[in-house]
C-alpha cells in the first residue's frame, strides 16, 4: 500500500511538473491574456473537468509557470556567463552579446512580468521570491569562485544585471539597456583587475 502510495504520488509529481513546463512555453508565446485555461488543457491532452485533480486552480497554474519560467531564464543567462567565462577568462564576451540572450527569453520574461505585476497574481506570486533568490545565490556563489570576487561585491551586480533586464524586456531600448550594460561590465572589470593588483603587490 505505502509503495502504490509513493508510485502515485510520483506520478502526480511528474505530471503536474511537465504540465507546468509546457504550460509555461505556451503562455509566454501568446501571453496571460490571451490564453484559458481551457486552451492549458487542450496543450495538455488533458479534459478541463480534470484539471482540478492535478491543482487547486488557475491561479496555481500561472504562479508555478511564472516561478519556474524565472528559473528556467536565469539558468540560461548564468550558462552564457558561465560558458564566456571559460572561453575567454572575462566578462566582454557575455556583456557584449547580453541584449542578443535578451532577446532570446523576451517573450516568457513578458510573460513573467505580467505575472509578477498582476493585482491578482503579484502578490503571491512575490511571497514565492524567496526559492528564486536562493537559486541566484547559488549561481553568485559560483561566479564569485569562478572570477575569484568577493560574493558581497558581486550580489549587487547581479541584480542590477537582471533589473537592466526586464527594463529592457518592457521598453526595449537599446541605447538605455547597452548604457547600463556597458556601466555593470565596467564595474566587474574594475573590481577584477583590483584583486589581480592586489594579488599581484602580496607576492
Amino acid at each position: 500500500k505505502k509503495e502504490e502510495d509513493f508510485v502515485g504520488r510520483q506520478a502526480k509529481d511528474n505530471f503536474r511538473e511537465n504540465f507546468i513546463k509546457c504550460s509555461f512555453d505556451y503562455l509566454a508565446k501568446n501571453g496571460l491574456e490571451n490564453t484559458s485555461v481551457r486552451d492549458l488543457c487542450k496543450v495538455n491532452g488533458i479534459s478541463s473537468g480534470n484539471l482540478y485533480y492535478w491543482f487547486e486552480g488557475k491561479d496555481e497554474i500561472y504562479i508555478s509557470a511564472a516561478k519556474y519560467g524565472l528559473s528556467k531564464v536565469a539558468g540560461y543567462l548564468f550558462s552564457n556567463a558561465f560558458g564566456a567565462l571559460k572561453e575567454n577568462r572575462n566578462f566582454k564576451s557575455f556583456f557584449g552579446n547580453a541584449l542578443g540572450y535578451f532577446d532570446n527569453v523576451k517573450h516568457e520574461l513578458r510573460f513573467i512580468y505580467q505575472v509578477a505585476t498582476s493585482p491578482v497574481y503579484g502578490e503571491r506570486m512575490r511571497n514565492k521570491a524567496e526559492d528564486l533568490n536562493k537559486t541566484y545565490e547559488k549561481y553568485i556563489l559560483e561566479l564569485s569562485e569562478m572570477i575569484n570576487c568577493p560574493v558581497e561585491e558581486l550580489t549587487p551586480v547581479v541584480f542590477l544585471f537582471i533589473s537592466s533586464l526586464l527594463d529592457y524586456v518592457v521598453w526595449e531600448d537599446k541605447f538605455v539597456s547597452t548604457m547600463q550594460l556597458e556601466y555593470l561590465y565596467g564595474i566587474l572589470e574594475s573590481y577584477t583587475k583590483k584583486i589581480a593588483n592586489d594579488k599581484e603587490e602580496t607576492k
